[in-house]
Order: structure tokens, then sequence, then C-alpha cells
């Protein structure tokens, strides 16, 4: 009997949930602190009776303290709620549509992201990049397209994850570099390299069938949809806040190139780095992507900013609604690297997938690990003086800081991953049939997804813009 091949595993870490002790965080202590001093001085003041008039006091802080909603602490909420309507007041829930095109060396801002944006040619890199003075990076933006995984056998899916796994690794020994992103979107269009072709090859015939298939063509008689994926790589900027010279872009140029090569490494068909044009395509698309679907035949301009408007669920943009969603639980088990399938190549609806990496010196890695791994002894420490067992999730977490401690000893580099994964509609109401799809898809995934209320806007701008933006 034969054996079949198996193909490559990866499996993920847990959401590190540990506290300072007994799995509270120091703000819930704080607060844990404060409902047992109103106790105390009402119990020493007036005895019983001051412990009952005190009640309603410490109660309630005892439940902020303690107190889980929606997978959130109760006093996680609080400043949330306050940055919302504190925002809201100031009315930065809202921006302003203009037309006026982005030429480049002008700066531009857009909604969900504080500050400028600048847009600089690099004829060294053959493309165009979003330099960002505020936090003094630079960034460059690179369509790649895959040459198969799924339909590849083992062998062959075992080096392209090898060699993804090395183009990351990379990253890790270049300290200019910053974060990597990986954005895979499903949106409207694809039917404009059949309409071009139409009209160098036909349009000069006349007969009646000629004329019918150009007119499906041009009103759309079917609802084609473009998977598209970007790579945004953002460095950090030679001098600072300072203007780039010449030599500052050919240095960026240099690291971009790099890791160009480490992409096509892998299999992955890399094209040339987007200039203002693809840009303002990959951008407008993000904000409103079937206007972007259907303006895609001709050349596209950067306009600054786009009109949004921030709700606490979901965001307008123009006719499009959108709500981001964070990947807070990865696969508990060892998966397959195809896993996202469901979420990648399921329903035809407009879909947003985010991977953003950031990669964490070797020092600060171990600090955090041994910093968490006292934490956790201290925890148990106290847990067994109480009495309370510890739980499996508990041992899982410590066996995953060890693991990853043994890696980065080995010489191996550390990342920081966080998925987002935004869905776009036309109405509100479609919106939320589409979310239900993306949440079933999340779970045929073994992804758990929480949306991200009261923040939308700035996480639909990580999720959706290719910048390689940090998150929240």
């Amino acid at each position: 009997m034969s054996i079949p091949e198996v193909g490559p595993t990866t499996r993920f870490g847990r959401l590190e949930r540990r506290g300072v002790l007994l799995g509270l965080s120091g703000v819930q202590l704080t607060v844990v602190g404060a409902a047992l001093l109103v106790a105390v001085v009402g119990v020493y003041s007036a005895g019983v009776t001051g412990l009952v008039l005190s009640a309603p006091v410490w109660v309630v802080l005892l439940a902020a303290g303690t107190g889980n909603v929606g997978g959130r602490p109760v006093v996680g909420w609080l400043p949330l709620l306050a940055q919302w309507h504190a925002r809201k007041a100031a009315g930065r829930t809202s921006a302003a549509t203009s037309a006026r095109p982005v030429l480049p060396g002008e700066r531009f801002g857009l909604p969900g992201l504080p500050g400028e944006l600048e847009l600089v040619d690099c004829a060294a890199l053959g493309g165009t990049l979003i330099v960002d003075r505020r936090t003094a990076t630079v960034t460059g933006v690179l369509r790649v397209d895959g040459t198969g995984f799924l339909l590849a056998d083992a062998s062959a899916q075992e080096h392209k994850v090898t060699s993804w796994g090395r183009a990351l690794a990379g990253i890790c020994q270049q300290s200019a570099v910053l974060r990597v992103q990986v954005l895979a979107r499903i949106r409207p269009g694809g039917l404009a390299p059949a309409r071009l072709w139409w009209r160098e090859h036909c349009a000069a015939e006349s007969s009646g069938l000629v004329a019918a298939l150009a007119g499906m063509l041009d009103e759309g008689f079917v609802v084609p949809h473009l998977r598209e994926t970007f790579v945004a790589v953002a460095v950090r900027a030679p001098h600072g806040r300072r203007r780039m010279s010449a030599a500052d872009l050919a240095l960026v140029a240099k690291h971009l190139g790099s890791f160009a090569a480490a992409v096509e490494s892998a299999d992955l068909a890399g094209h040339a780095w987007l200039d203002g044009e693809g840009l303002a395509r990959a951008l407008r698309a993000g904000y409103e992507p079937a206007a972007a679907g259907r303006a895609e035949d001709g050349p596209t301009t950067l306009t600054s900013p786009t009109g949004v408007q921030e709700r606490w669920q979901w965001l307008a943009s123009g006719s499009s609604a959108h709500a981001t969603y964070w990947i807070s639980e990865w696969p508990r088990s060892e998966v397959h690297p195809a896993f996202l399938q469901p979420l990648l190549l399921g329903e035809a609806t407009d879909r947003t997938v985010t991977l953003i990496a950031e990669p964490l010196a070797t020092g600060k890695a171990l600090r955090e690990i041994r910093r968490a791994k006292v934490e956790h002894v201290a925890d148990a420490a106290q847990r067994a003086r109480i009495g309370q067992i510890e739980n499996e999730a508990t041992r899982a977490e410590v066996a995953d800081l060890e693991r990853r401690e043994a890696e980065l000893v080995a010489g191996h580099g550390d990342l920081r991953f966080t998925g987002l994964v935004t869905v776009s509609a036309d109405s509100p109401a479609e919106l939320e049939q589409c979310c239900a799809a993306m949440e079933t898809a999340a779970a045929q995934a073994m992804c758990e997804v929480h949306r991200l209320v009261g923040q939308q806007g700035v996480a639909h701008a990580a999720a959706c813009l290719p910048l390689a933006r940090g998150v929240l």
C-alpha cells in the first residue's frame, strides 16, 4: 500500500492572556484594590452598615476590575469609549471629499491616518515610494502573483513555504525594515483587459453579434471579481524626517530590491513596484472597490482625501460600507499552510485579508519572553498558595514561550504577526450578510475573529491600504 504524501504543516502560538496576578492586569488589579479599599474603609467606619452603604461603589469597582464583555476586560472598554466620543465630538470621524489629484512631491492625507504622506518617484527602483515624515518611514508596494500552490505536490509546497520563510527571516536581519504587509483582496473588476482586447481586434466589425457582445462587455453583463495581492514593505527613512536625497532613495531602493529578490525566490511572480497611478488604483480600491472596478479602463489619479464617515461598527466611504475584523486566535492545532483557503478563495464577496509581520530584535524578544516566563512562575506560585488549579491554556502558553526562546537561541528570527479581515458591500444591510458569510469562512479556517468596534477608521486604514502601517 502506498502512503500518500503529506504536505508541510505549521503551528501557531496562542494569544497571550496572562496577567500580573491571577490573570489580572495591572489596571485590573488597581481597580480591584480600590474596591477592597472602599469596602475596608466602610467596615472600619460604620461596620456592616458602612459595608452595605458603600456597596454600590465597591461592587461596581469589583465588577469593572474582574468582568469581561465581548472578550475584553471592562476596564479595557473605558479608554476605547472615551477615545470614540472624543473623536466624535471633535468631528474627526468624518473626512470631506476633494477631487484634486495628488502629484509626486506633494503632501496629502488619508482618512484614518494621522499626519500627511508624500509621493516620491524613485528611478533606481522603477516605482513610486510613500514617505511618512511623521513616523520617518518609507514604503514601497509590490504587486505579486502566485505560481500555484494548492495543486502543487507536497515537495513543491514545502519548497515554496521554506522560501517564503527565508524571505521573512531575511527582514529580521535588516534593522532598516520595520514591517511587511501582505494584502490579498477580492474586489469587482477584471474586464478591462477583455474590453481592451476587444477594442483592438474587433472594434472594426459591424455585425449584430459583435455589437451585442461589445454591449455586454461595456454594460457589465457579468459581474467579474478580481483577485489581487500586494506586498508592502516599510523601511526607516535614512535621515529621519528630513527630505530624502538621491542617495537616500538609492539606499531605500537597495533594501526593497533585496526583499523583492527574496520574494521571487519563493516562486511569487513579482511585478514592478507600483508607480503613482498603480498606488492611486490600490488606495482607491481600498475605499471604494466597486467604483474602482468601474473606472479601471481609464487613468486614475489619487485624490486627497476621500469622503469617509466612521461609525461604531462599520465605515462608510462613498457608495461602499466596510467592516474590519481582527484575527484574535489562529488555529490551535497543526494546519496545512493553505488553511486560509476559505477566506481567500471562498465566496466571491468583496473581502480583504491582510497579514502584517513586524520583526523583533533578538534581545528585545528574549527580554519579553523571559519577563513573561517570570510572570507565569509568579502567577503559578500564587495559584498554588490559594489552592487554584492551573488550566491547560496556561500550560500551552508556557510551552509556546519555551519554543520561541529555543528558536531564538538557535539563531532564528522572531516576527510579530497580526491578521485583519475587511468585508465591503454596497449598503449596511448587505454588509451584515457579507459579514456573516465571512465569519463562517473564518470558522472553517479555524480562526477566531472579532470586529474592531469603535476604531473602524484606523483599522480600515491598516487592513485595506497597502501602506504597511502599524496596528492600533
